[in-house]
Protein backbone atom coordinates (compact mmCIF):
# COMPACT_ATOMS: atom_id res chain seq x y z
CA UNK A 1 0.00 0.00 0.00
CA UNK A 2 1.43 3.34 -1.03
CA UNK A 3 1.78 6.32 1.29
CA UNK A 4 -0.87 8.27 -0.66
CA UNK A 5 -3.38 5.42 -0.27
CA UNK A 6 -2.68 5.26 3.46
CA UNK A 7 -3.36 8.99 3.83
CA UNK A 8 -6.56 8.71 1.80
CA UNK A 9 -7.87 5.84 3.92
CA UNK A 10 -7.03 7.70 7.15
CA UNK A 11 -8.78 10.83 5.89
CA UNK A 12 -11.89 8.90 4.94
CA UNK A 13 -11.96 7.16 8.32
CA UNK A 14 -11.69 10.52 10.07
CA UNK A 15 -14.53 11.97 8.03
CA UNK A 16 -16.70 8.95 8.77
CA UNK A 17 -16.02 9.32 12.51
CA UNK A 18 -16.82 13.03 12.36
CA UNK A 19 -20.23 12.58 10.73
CA UNK A 20 -21.12 9.79 13.18
CA UNK A 21 -20.76 12.11 16.23
CA UNK A 22 -23.69 14.46 17.03
CA UNK A 23 -22.90 18.03 16.12
CA UNK A 24 -22.36 20.37 19.09
CA UNK A 25 -21.47 24.05 19.01
CA UNK A 26 -18.53 24.68 21.34
CA UNK A 27 -16.79 28.01 21.93
CA UNK A 28 -13.33 28.62 23.35
CA UNK A 29 -12.70 32.05 24.88
CA UNK A 30 -9.31 33.38 25.93
CA UNK A 31 -8.79 36.52 27.97
CA UNK A 32 -6.03 37.89 30.15
CA UNK A 33 -3.94 40.76 31.39
CA UNK A 34 -0.39 41.76 32.11
CA UNK A 35 0.37 44.45 34.69
CA UNK A 36 3.94 45.73 34.90
CA UNK A 37 4.77 47.74 38.02
CA UNK A 38 7.84 49.67 39.18
CA UNK A 39 7.62 50.90 42.79
CA UNK A 40 9.58 53.40 44.89
CA UNK A 41 8.23 53.42 48.44
CA UNK A 42 9.30 53.52 52.08
CA UNK A 43 6.48 51.22 53.22
CA UNK A 44 5.41 49.04 50.29
CA UNK A 45 7.83 46.15 50.01
CA UNK A 46 6.34 43.70 47.53
CA UNK A 47 4.23 41.97 50.18
CA UNK A 48 0.71 42.27 51.52
CA UNK A 49 -0.97 42.89 54.85
CA UNK A 50 -1.55 45.71 57.32
CA UNK A 51 1.42 48.05 57.68
CA UNK A 52 2.19 48.94 61.31
CA UNK A 53 3.42 52.50 60.95
CA UNK A 54 3.80 52.80 64.71
CA UNK A 55 6.64 50.26 64.60
CA UNK A 56 8.67 51.91 61.86
CA UNK A 57 11.83 53.90 62.25
CA UNK A 58 12.11 57.67 62.37
CA UNK A 59 13.91 57.48 59.04
CA UNK A 60 12.97 54.80 56.55
CA UNK A 61 14.96 53.86 53.49
CA UNK A 62 13.19 53.59 50.16
CA UNK A 63 12.35 50.19 48.64
CA UNK A 64 12.71 50.01 44.87
CA UNK A 65 11.61 46.96 42.93
CA UNK A 66 10.03 45.81 39.68
CA UNK A 67 7.25 43.25 39.45
CA UNK A 68 4.68 41.92 37.03
CA UNK A 69 1.41 40.01 37.22
CA UNK A 70 -0.10 38.01 34.39
CA UNK A 71 -3.56 36.43 34.39
CA UNK A 72 -4.69 33.95 31.77
CA UNK A 73 -8.38 33.07 31.50
CA UNK A 74 -9.86 30.24 29.47
CA UNK A 75 -13.63 29.72 29.19
CA UNK A 76 -14.98 26.47 27.72
CA UNK A 77 -18.49 27.41 26.61
CA UNK A 78 -20.77 24.56 25.61
CA UNK A 79 -23.79 26.86 25.31
CA UNK A 80 -25.27 30.04 26.73
CA UNK A 81 -26.41 27.93 29.69
CA UNK A 82 -23.24 25.94 30.41
CA UNK A 83 -19.58 26.88 30.65
CA UNK A 84 -16.44 26.21 32.63
CA UNK A 85 -14.35 29.23 33.68
CA UNK A 86 -10.67 28.95 34.57
CA UNK A 87 -8.13 31.65 35.40
CA UNK A 88 -4.48 31.29 36.36
CA UNK A 89 -1.97 33.81 37.62
CA UNK A 90 1.79 34.32 37.40
CA UNK A 91 3.42 36.77 39.82
CA UNK A 92 7.04 37.73 39.40
CA UNK A 93 9.35 40.19 41.16
CA UNK A 94 12.61 40.75 39.34
CA UNK A 95 15.46 38.92 41.04
CA UNK A 96 13.25 37.28 43.70
CA UNK A 97 14.34 33.67 43.22
CA UNK A 98 16.74 33.36 46.13
CA UNK A 99 15.75 30.13 47.88
CA UNK A 100 16.83 31.31 51.35
CA UNK A 101 15.27 34.17 53.33
CA UNK A 102 17.27 36.80 55.19
CA UNK A 103 16.63 34.85 58.41
CA UNK A 104 18.11 31.69 56.89
CA UNK A 105 14.84 29.79 56.31
CA UNK A 106 14.16 27.95 53.06
CA UNK A 107 11.54 29.53 50.81
CA UNK A 108 8.76 27.49 49.26
CA UNK A 109 5.55 27.85 47.25
CA UNK A 110 4.53 31.43 46.47
CA UNK A 111 7.75 32.74 48.05
CA UNK A 112 9.60 31.38 45.02
CA UNK A 113 7.59 33.42 42.52
CA UNK A 114 10.22 35.57 40.89
CA UNK A 115 12.92 35.55 38.28
CA UNK A 116 16.66 35.66 38.31
CA UNK A 117 19.18 34.73 35.62
CA UNK A 118 17.40 32.38 33.19
CA UNK A 119 14.02 33.03 34.92
CA UNK A 120 13.61 29.60 36.50
CA UNK A 121 11.44 30.76 39.37
CA UNK A 122 8.16 31.68 37.70
CA UNK A 123 5.18 29.94 39.33
CA UNK A 124 1.62 29.42 38.08
CA UNK A 125 -1.18 29.60 40.66
CA UNK A 126 -4.91 28.91 40.46
CA UNK A 127 -7.26 31.87 40.75
CA UNK A 128 -10.60 30.62 39.38
CA UNK A 129 -11.87 27.18 38.38
CA UNK A 130 -15.64 26.81 38.41
CA UNK A 131 -18.62 25.44 36.54
CA UNK A 132 -21.33 27.96 35.61
CA UNK A 133 -24.71 26.61 34.48
CA UNK A 134 -28.37 27.56 34.32
CA UNK A 135 -31.33 25.41 35.31
CA UNK A 136 -34.20 26.87 33.33
CA UNK A 137 -34.36 30.60 32.71
CA UNK A 138 -34.27 31.89 36.28
CA UNK A 139 -31.81 29.74 38.26
CA UNK A 140 -28.00 29.92 37.96
CA UNK A 141 -25.38 27.88 39.80
CA UNK A 142 -21.61 28.31 40.12
CA UNK A 143 -19.55 25.46 41.57
CA UNK A 144 -15.85 25.79 42.39
CA UNK A 145 -13.19 28.42 43.07
CA UNK A 146 -14.76 31.75 42.10
CA UNK A 147 -14.78 35.48 42.93
CA UNK A 148 -17.28 36.84 45.46
CA UNK A 149 -17.86 40.36 46.75
CA UNK A 150 -20.50 41.22 49.32
CA UNK A 151 -23.26 43.80 48.78
CA UNK A 152 -21.61 46.32 51.17
CA UNK A 153 -18.78 47.31 48.83
CA UNK A 154 -16.51 44.48 49.93
CA UNK A 155 -16.25 45.53 53.60
CA UNK A 156 -16.92 42.01 54.89
CA UNK A 157 -15.53 39.85 52.10
CA UNK A 158 -14.01 40.48 48.67
CA UNK A 159 -12.07 37.37 47.73
CA UNK A 160 -11.67 34.32 45.53
CA UNK A 161 -13.29 31.46 47.42
CA UNK A 162 -14.11 27.76 46.99
CA UNK A 163 -17.88 28.01 46.98
CA UNK A 164 -21.29 26.84 45.90
CA UNK A 165 -23.24 29.89 44.72
CA UNK A 166 -26.77 30.13 43.34
CA UNK A 167 -28.79 33.02 41.92
CA UNK A 168 -32.55 32.99 41.42
CA UNK A 169 -34.17 35.80 39.42
CA UNK A 170 -37.87 36.56 39.71
CA UNK A 171 -38.67 39.79 37.94
CA UNK A 172 -37.22 42.70 39.91
CA UNK A 173 -36.15 40.42 42.76
CA UNK A 174 -32.90 38.44 42.82
CA UNK A 175 -31.95 35.95 45.52
CA UNK A 176 -28.29 35.01 45.85
CA UNK A 177 -27.44 32.13 48.19
CA UNK A 178 -24.10 30.48 48.75
CA UNK A 179 -21.70 28.56 50.95
CA UNK A 180 -17.91 28.51 51.25
CA UNK A 181 -15.51 26.57 53.43
CA UNK A 182 -12.45 28.80 53.27
CA UNK A 183 -10.37 26.94 55.87
CA UNK A 184 -10.17 23.44 57.26
CA UNK A 185 -7.70 23.15 60.14
CA UNK A 186 -8.01 19.40 60.63
CA UNK A 187 -4.78 18.00 62.03
CA UNK A 188 -3.31 21.31 63.25
CA UNK A 189 -2.22 21.77 66.84
CA UNK A 190 -5.16 21.75 69.24
CA UNK A 191 -7.57 20.91 66.46
CA UNK A 192 -9.75 18.04 65.31
CA UNK A 193 -8.34 15.36 63.02
CA UNK A 194 -11.75 14.87 61.37
CA UNK A 195 -12.28 16.65 58.06
CA UNK A 196 -15.08 19.15 58.62
CA UNK A 197 -14.50 19.24 62.37
CA UNK A 198 -12.22 22.30 62.51
CA UNK A 199 -13.27 24.45 59.58
CA UNK A 200 -14.35 27.99 58.86
CA UNK A 201 -17.68 28.03 57.04
CA UNK A 202 -19.45 31.08 55.65
CA UNK A 203 -23.10 31.13 54.53
CA UNK A 204 -24.20 34.03 52.28
CA UNK A 205 -27.70 35.29 51.51
CA UNK A 206 -28.22 38.37 49.28
CA UNK A 207 -31.72 39.72 48.56
CA UNK A 208 -31.63 42.39 45.84
CA UNK A 209 -34.57 44.48 44.65
CA UNK A 210 -34.42 46.55 41.44
CA UNK A 211 -37.00 49.20 42.22
CA UNK A 212 -36.45 50.91 38.86
CA UNK A 213 -33.61 51.32 36.36
CA UNK A 214 -31.82 53.83 38.63
CA UNK A 215 -32.64 52.48 42.08
CA UNK A 216 -31.95 49.19 43.81
CA UNK A 217 -31.72 47.96 47.38
CA UNK A 218 -30.23 44.86 49.00
CA UNK A 219 -30.76 43.08 52.28
CA UNK A 220 -27.98 40.61 53.06
CA UNK A 221 -27.16 38.11 55.78
CA UNK A 222 -23.77 36.47 56.32
CA UNK A 223 -23.23 33.75 58.92
CA UNK A 224 -19.68 32.79 59.90
CA UNK A 225 -19.21 29.51 61.77
CA UNK A 226 -15.57 29.41 62.83
CA UNK A 227 -14.64 26.02 64.31
CA UNK A 228 -10.99 26.27 63.30
CA UNK A 229 -7.91 27.30 65.24
CA UNK A 230 -5.65 29.25 62.87
CA UNK A 231 -7.28 32.68 63.16
CA UNK A 232 -8.03 32.96 59.43
CA UNK A 233 -10.70 35.59 60.09
CA UNK A 234 -9.89 39.00 61.60
CA UNK A 235 -10.28 37.36 65.00
CA UNK A 236 -7.31 35.79 66.80
CA UNK A 237 -6.58 32.07 66.80
CA UNK A 238 -8.51 30.02 69.34
CA UNK A 239 -8.74 26.46 70.60
CA UNK A 240 -11.06 23.80 69.26
CA UNK A 241 -13.73 24.26 71.95
CA UNK A 242 -13.87 28.06 71.50
CA UNK A 243 -16.13 28.14 68.45
CA UNK A 244 -17.06 31.55 67.03
CA UNK A 245 -20.56 32.05 65.61
CA UNK A 246 -21.04 35.47 64.02
CA UNK A 247 -24.01 36.98 62.16
CA UNK A 248 -23.74 40.03 59.88
CA UNK A 249 -26.91 41.81 58.73
CA UNK A 250 -26.58 44.51 56.07
CA UNK A 251 -28.89 46.92 54.25
CA UNK A 252 -27.56 48.73 51.18
CA UNK A 253 -28.85 50.75 48.27
CA UNK A 254 -28.09 53.06 45.37
CA UNK A 255 -30.04 55.58 43.30
CA UNK A 256 -29.72 58.61 41.04
CA UNK A 257 -31.22 61.94 42.03
CA UNK A 258 -30.95 65.22 40.09
CA UNK A 259 -27.82 64.06 38.28
CA UNK A 260 -26.14 62.78 41.45
CA UNK A 261 -25.41 59.07 42.01
CA UNK A 262 -25.95 58.14 45.66
CA UNK A 263 -25.09 54.90 47.43
CA UNK A 264 -24.55 53.62 50.94
CA UNK A 265 -25.07 50.87 53.47
CA UNK A 266 -25.48 50.12 57.17
CA UNK A 267 -24.43 46.84 58.76
CA UNK A 268 -24.31 45.33 62.22
CA UNK A 269 -22.76 42.20 63.69
CA UNK A 270 -23.71 40.03 66.64
CA UNK A 271 -22.42 36.71 67.88
CA UNK A 272 -20.38 34.95 70.51
CA UNK A 273 -17.27 32.88 71.15
CA UNK A 274 -17.76 29.91 73.43
CA UNK A 275 -15.59 29.29 76.52
CA UNK A 276 -13.59 32.50 76.03
CA UNK A 277 -12.78 32.75 79.76
CA UNK A 278 -13.45 29.43 81.42
CA UNK A 279 -17.07 28.70 80.56
CA UNK A 280 -17.94 32.38 79.93
CA UNK A 281 -18.59 33.49 76.35
CA UNK A 282 -17.29 36.56 74.53
CA UNK A 283 -19.94 38.69 72.79
CA UNK A 284 -19.49 40.49 69.46
CA UNK A 285 -21.12 43.80 68.51
CA UNK A 286 -19.59 45.34 65.37
CA UNK A 287 -20.87 48.11 63.10
CA UNK A 288 -20.13 49.56 59.67
CA UNK A 289 -21.76 52.30 57.59
CA UNK A 290 -21.10 54.21 54.39
CA UNK A 291 -22.52 56.98 52.26
CA UNK A 292 -21.18 58.16 48.90
CA UNK A 293 -22.03 60.59 46.11
CA UNK A 294 -20.66 61.36 42.67
CA UNK A 295 -21.69 63.55 39.76
CA UNK A 296 -20.41 64.72 36.38
CA UNK A 297 -18.52 68.01 36.61
CA UNK A 298 -16.68 69.46 33.62
CA UNK A 299 -14.58 66.85 31.81
CA UNK A 300 -14.84 64.31 34.61
CA UNK A 301 -16.53 63.09 37.78
CA UNK A 302 -16.42 64.62 41.26
CA UNK A 303 -16.89 62.20 44.15
CA UNK A 304 -17.01 62.09 47.93
CA UNK A 305 -17.63 59.32 50.46
CA UNK A 306 -17.55 58.52 54.17
CA UNK A 307 -16.86 55.12 55.69
CA UNK A 308 -17.13 53.98 59.31
CA UNK A 309 -16.08 50.58 60.63
CA UNK A 310 -16.05 50.10 64.39
CA UNK A 311 -12.97 49.25 66.43
CA UNK A 312 -12.77 47.36 69.68
CA UNK A 313 -12.83 50.06 72.36
CA UNK A 314 -14.38 47.85 75.02
CA UNK A 315 -12.65 47.71 78.39
CA UNK A 316 -14.30 44.35 79.02
CA UNK A 317 -12.39 41.50 77.34
CA UNK A 318 -15.62 39.52 77.11
CA UNK A 319 -17.17 42.15 74.84
CA UNK A 320 -15.66 42.72 71.37
CA UNK A 321 -16.99 45.80 69.52
CA UNK A 322 -14.76 45.84 66.46
CA UNK A 323 -15.93 45.21 62.89
CA UNK A 324 -15.04 41.60 62.04
CA UNK A 325 -14.13 40.67 58.46
CA UNK A 326 -13.24 37.53 56.56
CA UNK A 327 -9.66 38.98 56.69
CA UNK A 328 -9.80 39.61 52.92
CA UNK A 329 -11.94 42.67 52.24
CA UNK A 330 -11.65 45.96 50.34
CA UNK A 331 -12.88 49.52 49.95
CA UNK A 332 -12.26 50.57 46.34
CA UNK A 333 -14.57 53.57 46.50
CA UNK A 334 -12.02 55.55 48.53
CA UNK A 335 -9.40 55.75 45.78
CA UNK A 336 -6.74 55.46 48.49
CA UNK A 337 -3.27 54.04 47.80
CA UNK A 338 -1.96 53.97 51.39
CA UNK A 339 -4.75 54.32 53.97
CA UNK A 340 -7.23 51.56 53.04
CA UNK A 341 -7.07 48.57 50.71
CA UNK A 342 -8.18 49.40 47.18
CA UNK A 343 -7.86 46.46 44.79
CA UNK A 344 -7.99 48.86 41.85
CA UNK A 345 -4.63 50.20 43.03
CA UNK A 346 -3.13 46.75 43.62
CA UNK A 347 -2.21 45.70 40.07
CA UNK A 348 0.45 43.23 41.19
CA UNK A 349 1.68 41.49 44.35
CA UNK A 350 2.10 44.80 46.19
CA UNK A 351 -0.92 44.90 48.50
CA UNK A 352 0.21 46.62 51.70
CA UNK A 353 -1.90 49.34 53.30
CA UNK A 354 -2.28 50.94 56.71
CA UNK A 355 -5.63 49.14 56.75
CA UNK A 356 -5.39 46.19 54.38
CA UNK A 357 -7.92 44.51 56.66
CA UNK A 358 -10.37 47.43 56.51
CA UNK A 359 -11.65 47.71 60.08
CA UNK A 360 -11.35 50.22 62.94
CA UNK A 361 -11.33 53.22 60.61
CA UNK A 362 -13.45 56.29 59.92
CA UNK A 363 -12.48 57.61 56.48
CA UNK A 364 -13.64 60.76 54.69
CA UNK A 365 -12.58 61.00 51.05
CA UNK A 366 -13.08 63.29 48.10
CA UNK A 367 -11.67 63.19 44.60
CA UNK A 368 -11.96 64.03 40.94
CA UNK A 369 -11.52 61.74 37.92
CA UNK A 370 -10.84 63.74 34.76
CA UNK A 371 -10.96 62.49 31.18
CA UNK A 372 -8.74 65.07 29.51
CA UNK A 373 -8.80 63.54 26.02
CA UNK A 374 -9.89 60.27 24.47
CA UNK A 375 -6.55 58.81 25.53
CA UNK A 376 -5.35 60.93 28.48
CA UNK A 377 -6.78 60.91 32.00
CA UNK A 378 -5.84 62.28 35.42
CA UNK A 379 -7.24 61.48 38.89
CA UNK A 380 -6.71 62.96 42.34
CA UNK A 381 -7.91 61.91 45.79
CA UNK A 382 -7.72 63.26 49.33
CA UNK A 383 -8.51 61.16 52.39
CA UNK A 384 -8.68 61.94 56.11
CA UNK A 385 -8.86 59.04 58.60
CA UNK A 386 -9.50 58.49 62.31
CA UNK A 387 -9.65 55.38 64.46
CA UNK A 388 -12.97 54.77 66.28
CA UNK A 389 -10.96 52.75 68.81
CA UNK A 390 -7.69 54.61 69.29
CA UNK A 391 -5.83 52.30 71.64
CA UNK A 392 -3.27 51.31 69.01
CA UNK A 393 -0.50 53.37 70.59
CA UNK A 394 0.37 54.74 74.00
CA UNK A 395 -0.76 58.20 72.86
CA UNK A 396 -4.33 56.93 72.34
CA UNK A 397 -4.95 59.76 69.87
CA UNK A 398 -7.64 59.50 67.19
CA UNK A 399 -6.25 61.04 64.00
CA UNK A 400 -4.48 58.54 61.74
CA UNK A 401 -3.57 61.14 59.14
CA UNK A 402 -4.33 62.44 55.65
CA UNK A 403 -3.47 60.94 52.28
CA UNK A 404 -3.06 62.81 49.02
CA UNK A 405 -2.61 60.86 45.80
CA UNK A 406 -2.61 61.53 42.07
CA UNK A 407 -2.59 59.37 38.97
CA UNK A 408 -2.26 60.11 35.30
CA UNK A 409 -2.40 57.70 32.39
CA UNK A 410 -2.26 57.52 28.63
CA UNK A 411 -3.96 54.89 26.46
CA UNK A 412 -1.21 54.08 24.00
CA UNK A 413 -3.36 51.44 22.31
CA UNK A 414 -6.95 50.37 22.87
CA UNK A 415 -5.76 47.62 25.24
CA UNK A 416 -2.49 49.11 26.58
CA UNK A 417 -2.36 51.94 29.13
CA UNK A 418 0.74 53.58 30.60
CA UNK A 419 0.22 55.22 34.02
CA UNK A 420 2.06 56.93 36.86
CA UNK A 421 0.90 57.18 40.50
CA UNK A 422 2.14 59.08 43.54
CA UNK A 423 0.79 59.03 47.10
CA UNK A 424 1.85 60.64 50.38
CA UNK A 425 0.39 60.31 53.87
CA UNK A 426 0.78 62.98 56.54
CA UNK A 427 0.67 61.15 59.87
CA UNK A 428 -1.66 62.27 62.65
CA UNK A 429 -1.46 62.19 66.41
CA UNK A 430 -2.17 58.44 66.56
CA UNK A 431 1.44 57.82 65.53
CA UNK A 432 3.22 60.66 67.31
CA UNK A 433 6.18 59.69 69.51
CA UNK A 434 6.00 56.06 68.38
CA UNK A 435 8.93 55.56 65.99
CA UNK A 436 10.56 52.25 66.89
CA UNK A 437 8.92 52.56 70.30
CA UNK A 438 11.14 55.53 71.26
CA UNK A 439 9.40 58.47 72.95
CA UNK A 440 9.79 61.77 71.12
CA UNK A 441 10.44 60.16 67.75
CA UNK A 442 7.81 60.32 65.03
CA UNK A 443 7.82 57.61 62.34
CA UNK A 444 8.61 58.48 58.76
CA UNK A 445 5.61 59.54 56.69
CA UNK A 446 4.67 56.82 54.15
CA UNK A 447 4.95 57.54 50.44
CA UNK A 448 4.72 55.57 47.21
CA UNK A 449 5.53 56.30 43.57
CA UNK A 450 4.61 53.72 40.94
CA UNK A 451 4.94 53.40 37.18
CA UNK A 452 2.55 51.00 35.41
CA UNK A 453 2.00 49.36 32.06
CA UNK A 454 -1.44 47.67 31.89
CA UNK A 455 -2.34 45.34 29.04
CA UNK A 456 -5.57 43.39 28.70
CA UNK A 457 -7.22 41.29 26.01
Amino acid sequence: MTFKKTVAIATAAGALAAISVPAMAFENEFHGLLNFNTTFSNFQDGGSGDFAIANTAEKKQMNNYIEQRARLQYIAKASDDLKMVTQFEINNRFGNINTVTAAGATKSGADLSGSDLDADGLSLVTKHVYLDFNVGKNFNTKLGIQPYKDTIKGLFIDADIPAIMTKTTMGAYTLGAGFTRFADDAGTTGSSTRLGGADKDLFMLDNTFAINKDTKAALSYYFLADYGTTGASSLPAHTLNQDILLSTLALSGETKLAGISLSGFAAMQAGHQKNFVGTASRKFHGYAANVAAKMAVGPGTAKTAFLFTSGNNSANARSYKGWVTSSVNSYNESGMMILARNTGNSPSSTDRYVRRNVTNIALLTMGYDAKLTEKLYANGNLGLAWTPASGETARRADLMGAELNVETGYKLYSNLTLAAQAAYMMLGGLYSDTASGVAGKDPAAPYSVRLHAKYSF
